[in-house]
């Protein structure tokens, strides 16, 4: 016996109904010994005796089922396209089609004779079951093949069964017209269904993504000199060379050259990390100032990317969303509702005799067996709730999230980008001469040659401070330690202490003691010297937003804990998780040990909500029970996450919980009405006094009963706060006539985006315009334009 994990990728998994239909078909099989359906990322994860059952023949039994099994990811991607596409085209006729059917017949808007009304309803309802219908049909047809009673199965049963009446009512008036039912059956399934098929997508997108950060070629020492070649051919131990705005391909060792690389996505570091020989890099990192040749150390499913696109995965599937576990019991429901049809069929056929009375029973049990009302609730409530939510400043992707929401207990936050802009800012000016403006004049003359984020800081700040511009020649720009150059002839440097000492200029003691207190407080220090001597000290941090201290009061006060997880150094995270009032605080975490922290405290038995807005957040946002991430963020941490923080503002993460509190008893509401309404109806139908006209009124007045249920929250009234006063995020444009290619684009976007109070930039090289948004409580708009000039692009505001 040859037992093997055999990985399916299928397209078309739309709802849990799908997962139940592929598990309970191949359990069937004596080679299966279990099933594991990953309906978010369309895996299907089998363990089957390979010698008895093949992975070909694992892929024909899925598609015996109406699923479509493909070889590769690009291939999967292509068919969930194209079947996205082909259900929301189809849905939308389809709803199209029965709302002109309804008006025409039964409400005769148009008073049109019985016979005429009669014979449209027949041609909308044909079209709708024929062509728009047809993929529930076929997959309906397959599931009875193979034994399986699902939604589908239910849905065609009474939508067929309605059309099969309503054409024979055509000659036979004593039976009643059902063909508006049918049509609106079969509509309402499917539009639907594109809400669920939507949700799977978006979901799925988000490992696609993270997948494409890796550069699809890399530069390799082959035969003596660097060839390109496709990066899924690099073995482990190859040189690899990047050069500076490259993304790393691998993960490996630095054996030549040094450079800053951004890691912020990955490991929360907010300033960019110093590569230099013997250091180790991650494969999809940017390397912004240096040439590097690396070593390979790790490829495919083994690298840092794969590890997190694996470890999503596996998250996603240990968290059922209450959506699917409500779907799960509904595969018991199927089979209980044509029993009971049948039953009624049988019993008011023998006690009757009146079989055309016991075959309109059976099918109006049926029909009222048929969770419409119970279908719509949740799209119904992402749809009004969802929308409330936009009206603040919130993006709620799923209607599973409210739930999640109105049990959470415990707010953790990540801080690079989250608590903080992700930025440095300069904090301190230390001039031991005692001369401030000649301090950051030399600071200004040399760092405005730079293109490393700490330079362009002080750049910024001596700017702004109005010292004065000094001329320095010679610059060079040592990578990852600092930068030289000659000011009248004499020799002056900026950098790190290690690197100033290196020059051969000594650090007095009282120095070392200011940078210590300096570090204590989380902060970078950067030496500006003049000669021989150090002449004084310019610290930097990555500062918190300025609103976050209220709101983590305002969670304390409603009884929430707060927690810090980051990448960053904990002499670093600690100062501003203290300045903020944060509860608890762990520390320079990998991607992997975020998500495992996240775990430990669901283990203790909190509820936990996660805001983040990088990669390295991405598995903790899966673990989470909601993920909050923020708008300006990755989209992989967008993707990864349930809940968006449209305007940036901490204080909607409060609001979320209010919210989802509300939106969760609005849900439960709705659920019981759809079921008492379901329940209800049966019971009547079986016994008789539910007529045909009856049943679609009565699916009426459930669907707008929970609509009505649903409205409320539009009247929500959310706490009102005016903690985001002082942090306006304000856009502006500018239009730029010289800004000619992708080239220029990246030098405005660098040169923006180190100020502080920039938050994004977006150029648009055809139109030649720039959209920045900022905070003009920290830079004003005329600055802006001023660096772009310094730039050497001429900037028009729009």
């Amino acid at each position: 016996m040859a037992i093997e994990s055999v990985q399916l990728k299928v397209s078309g998994l739309m709802c849990s109904f799908c997962t139940m239909s592929v598990e309970k078909a191949l359990k069937r099989y004596p080679a299966i010994k279990s099933v594991m359906v990953n309906l978010v990322h369309g895996i299907v994860l089998v363990e089957a005796d390979t010698a008895k059952m093949n992975r070909e023949q694992l892929a024909d039994a899925i598609e015996k089922l109406g699923y479509s099994v493909s070889s590769t990811e690009v291939q999967q991607y292509k068919t969930d396209e194209e079947l996205f596409s082909l259900i929301k085209h189809r849905g939308t006729i389809g709803m199209v089609a029965s709302i002109i059917d309804l008006v025409v017949d039964p409400l005769n808007l148009f008073g049109l004779p019985q016979q005429y009304r009669s014979y449209f309803s027949l041609v909308v309802a044909a079209f709708v079951l024929f062509w728009v219908g047809y993929p529930i049909l076929r997959k309906s047809i397959m599931s009875v093949k193979q034994r399986v009673i699902n939604a589908n199965v239910l849905l065609s049963a009474g939508a067929w069964g309605s059309f099969i009446v309503g054409a024979i009512s055509l000659y036979n008036p004593v039976l009643p017209n059902f063909l508006p039912v049918a049509a609106w059956l079969m509509s309402l399934h499917l539009f639907f269904g594109y809400f669920k098929l939507d949700t799977r997508k978006k979901a799925s997108d988000a490992v696609r993504k993270l997948i494409n950060l890796q550069p699809a070629k890399a530069r390799v020492l082959r035969g003596g000199q660097f060839v390109d070649v496709l990066t899924k051919e690099v073995i482990v131990g190859e040189i690899v060379e990047v050069r500076p705005g490259e993304r790393i391909p691998l993960d490996g060792v630095v054996v030549n050259g040094g450079a800053s690389v951004d890691e912020a996505s990955f490991t929360g570091e907010s300033t960019p990390a110093i590569k230099e020989v013997s250091s180790t890099v991650i494969g999809g990192t940017l390397n912004l100032d240096g040439a590097l040749q690396i070593k390979v150390s790790k490829i495919g499913q083994d690298s840092f990317l794969s590890q997190i696109v694996s470890l999503m995965s596996r998250i996603a599937e240990k968290k059922p969303p209450v959506e699917l576990l409500a779907d799960k019991l509904m595969n018991y429901y199927g089979p209980v509702v044509f029993i009971v049809a049948a039953i009624a069929f049988v019993v008011w056929g023998v006690a009757t005799g009146n079989y055309i009375q016991a075959t309109l029973v059976l099918l109006t049990t049926v029909i009222m067996g048929y969770p419409c009302a119970l279908g719509i609730t949740t799209p119904m409530l992402a749809a009004i709730a969802g929308g409330k939510g936009i009206s603040i400043g919130l993006l709620v992707k799923a209607s599973e999230v409210f739930y999640g929401l109105s049990r959470v207990d415990t707010i953790v936050f990540d801080k690079t980008g989250t608590l903080t802009y992700g930025k440095p800012t300069v904090t301190d000016v230390h001039a031991f001469n005692g001369n401030r403006i000649e301090l950051l004049s030399i600071a200004e003359a040399l760092e405005s040659k730079s293109e490393h984020p700490i330079g362009q800081a002080i750049t910024f700040f001596a700017s702004k401070e109005g010292a004065p511009k000094l001329t320095i020649d010679n610059f060079k720009a040592i990578p990852g330690k600092g930068v030289t150059g000659n000011l009248n002839g004499e020799t002056v440097l900026a950098g790190k202490p290690s690197f100033i000492e290196q020059s051969g200029i000594n650090v007095a003691n009282e120095i070392r003691n200011s940078i210590s207190a300096l570090g204590s407080e989380g902060k970078t220090a950067v030496l500006i010297c003049k000669g021989n001597a150090v002449i004084g000290v310019i610290a930097l941090q990555d500062t918190p937003r300025p609103t976050g201290e209220q709101v983590i009061a305002k969670m304390k006060q409603r009884g929430m804990r707060t927690v810090m997880l980051t990448g960053d150094a904990k002499q670093v995270a600690e100062p501003i998780a203290q300045r903020l009032g944060i509860d608890e605080v762990q520390a320079e975490l990998l991607p992997g040990e975020k998500a495992t922290a996240i775990e430990a405290l669901q283990k203790k038995g909190y509820k936990v909500a996660m805001v983040g807005d990088g990669i390295n957040d991405a598995p903790a946002l899966a673990q989470s029970d909601v993920g909050i991430a923020i708008g300006a963020g990755t989209d992989v941490a967008i993707e990864a996450a349930g809940v968006i923080l449209i305007g940036d503002r901490l204080i909607d993460v409060l609001n979320a919980v209010i919210l989802g509190k509300a939106s969760y008893k609005t849900m439960t509401g709705n659920v019981m009405v759809a079921v008492l309404f379901n329940i209800v109806g049966m019971l009547l139908a079986t016994l008789g006094f539910i007529t045909p006209m009856l049943a679609i009124v009565v699916m009426i007045v459930s669907i707008f009963a929970i609509l009505l249920n649903t409205l409320r929250i539009r009247a929500l009234k959310l706490e009102k706060v005016s903690l985001e006063t002082t942090a306006t995020l304000t856009e502006t444009s500018f239009k730029v006539t010289n800004m000619k290619c992708e080239g220029c684009a990246e030098k405005i976007t660098t040169a923006l985006t180190a100020l502080s109070g920039v938050k994004t930039v977006k150029p648009k090289v055809i139109q030649k315009q720039v959209l920045i948004n900022f905070y003009p409580e920290q830079i004003k708009q005329d600055e802006l334009k001023k660096v772009l000039e310094k730039e050497g692009f001429n900037a028009v505001e729009l």
